[in-house]
């Protein structure tokens, strides 16, 4: 009997490596790929679960707002902003953007080292030069490519590109829709969260976002958000509305929650801590990211 087993199993384990190769000899291996990214194939899924009142009373104490603002552990940036036609910026939003390294592309001030290291590795791994060819853009350079092309190109003021934290990528000879045929491509599009980055607009999230798949748009969130939204199959939008107000999740290295402003002059905050960063979320409350 064990060995019809073993036979059958050896069997089923060569069938399987034909479908295999069969579907990759019908399929271009960029659509291949896409195919296993967009079923979330082979990833770990990201854990964060939120925390028991019993956790709380452990690892929390009572801080007040003074207190952790005068923290030099605590800083405050914009990775975490959430636009979209729903979510459009406000009139009086400013961007905190400066230029990378003498390129003449200006990108937001927290995804500069992030982008360097994923850039890096690019190299590293592909033997590429990863480029940028969309970068920051006023609102006036929005408006006039919405005027210019209403089909494609997002409103003023719901473009992520108005923030600076999104990037349009490419290596050479790989462009739009292109760059997923690249060694390069693929390795950004199922590599990049390790950096803090995510493809804002995946190929399963369409229905969530309204924007069709775009392997060369990236865009940074940080982490542990950056895991948590990759290894999910989530969209930022998805991810953003399972955070429950004031709610703290807790992952193996950090605590989340996103919170309600203004805030009160004392909260609950983690007793101990490595870290802090608060970013506005652009609809109307603030996720604080605290590394353990």
């Amino acid at each position: 009997m064990s060995e019809k087993i073993k036979t059958l199993s050896i069997f089923l384990l060569v069938f399987a490596l034909f479908c295999v190769l069969t579907l990759a000899i019908h399929l271009n291996s960029d659509k291949l790929f896409v195919f296993f990214e967009e079923w979330g194939l082979f990833r770990e899924k990201a854990a964060m679960e939120p925390l028991s009142e019993e956790r709380i009373k452990l690892a929390f104490k009572e801080w007040s707002l003074e207190e952790l603002i005068n923290d030099e552990r605590c800083s405050q940036d914009q990775s975490m902003m959430l636009v979209n036609t729903e979510f459009a910026l406000q009139d009086a939003f400013e961007p905190l953007i400066s230029e990378y390294k003498d390129t003449d592309v200006y990108m937001n001030d927290c995804i500069h080292d992030a982008y360097a290291a994923l850039s890096a590795a690019v190299t590293q791994k592909t033997g590429k030069k990863l480029y940028v060819s969309d970068d920051f853009r006023t609102e006036e350079e929005q408006k006039a490519l919405y005027e210019e092309d209403p089909l494609t190109a997002t409103l003023p003021g719901a473009s992520e590109h108005q923030t600076g934290l999104a990037l349009d990528v490419y290596v050479a000879y790989f462009a739009g829709d292109g760059f997923i045929k690249s060694p390069a491509g693929r390795l950004v599009n199922s590599e990049c969260w390790k950096y803090g980055f995510i493809i804002r607009y995946p190929s399963y999230g369409e229905e969530s976002t309204g924007i069709r798949f775009e392997p060369w748009h990236i865009r940074y969130v940080g982490q542990p958000h950056a895991e948590i939204i990759y290894q999910n199959r989530l969209t930022l939008e998805e991810y953003v509305e399972m955070l429950s107000p004031d709610v703290w999740y807790e992952t193996d290295d950090y605590y989340i929650c996103r919170t309600q402003l203004p805030y009160e002059e004392t909260f609950i905050f983690p007793a101990e801590f490595e870290s802090c960063v608060f970013s506005a979320d652009n609809t109307g409350y603030g996720i604080l990211t605290v590394k353990k």
